[in-house]
């Protein structure tokens, strides 16, 4: 090869790897740049929600119904805010208090929202409530909020901003119902049970693979 094919094969050995290298240069940004919205899509969906089967629609799996005796606690598929199915809960032979309950772990410094939707008409109930009560060592103190009145409805209910004492490990979610008058004859439905906190969830890992094309060239006879 003269000189003059030397220096021609070495121009366009040039214009072929120019190309090449700005597609690089701009492939790589595009992909961090595809990373840092996927990420960011992460942590704008927000706290996950704590508890397991919280829609019932896994049956009544995860979730302990209060132990007093003739309580019935099972799924219905009507009525229901959202999905197949929703928790029934209710207890004919006595008046009082009747719950199905859930632990989960917590960490102090966070703050919880409890969250769900409550269907009750019977007028022999007299409540429907949420409930955490936190415990360390031992049971702390507990908070709740409650639904009066019978509607043949859904009805959102939220017990929020709530930070657990100092030496908590563990919140008992209770969905609560409060029999008035012995002999309800429609139970209490519950669904859409949400325990979230305010950390942000871990992001899962995202990989991504940018393309590279290597070729060696010859630098000369």
């Amino acid at each position: 090869m003269n000189g003059h094919e030397r220096d021609q094969q070495s121009e366009d050995d040039h214009n072929t790897r120019r190309p090449r290298l700005l597609a690089l240069c701009l492939l790589v940004p595009l992909a961090l740049l595809t990373l840092s919205v996927l990420l960011a899509s992460q942590s704008a969906l927000g706290s996950t929600n704590l508890l397991s089967n919280g829609g019932f629609e896994s049956g009544t799996s995860d979730w302990q119904p209060s132990y007093e005796y003739g309580i019935t606690f099972t799924t219905s598929i009507s009525p229901v805010h959202s999905g197949q199915w929703a928790g029934s809960l209710i207890k004919t032979d006595t008046s009082g208090e009747i719950w199905i309950r859930q632990d989960v772990s917590v960490v102090p410094s966070a703050t919880y929202t409890l969250t769900g939707w409550v269907y009750m008409d019977d007028a022999n109930f007299t409540q429907a409530c949420l409930r955490i009560r936190w415990r360390g060592t031992e049971w702390l103190h507990s908070v709740e909020t409650c639904l009066y009145g019978q509607n043949d409805f859904y009805r959102p209910i939220t017990l929020g901003s709530v930070i657990p004492p100092s030496d908590t490990v563990t919140a008992r979610i209770m969905a609560v119902a409060r029999i008035g008058t012995t002999g309800p004859q429609e139970p209490v439905y519950f669904d859409d049970l949400s325990f979230t906190s305010d950390i942000p969830p871990t992001p899962t890992p995202i990989a991504f693979y940018v393309p590279l094309v290597a070729k060696n060239y010859p630098s000369g006879p």
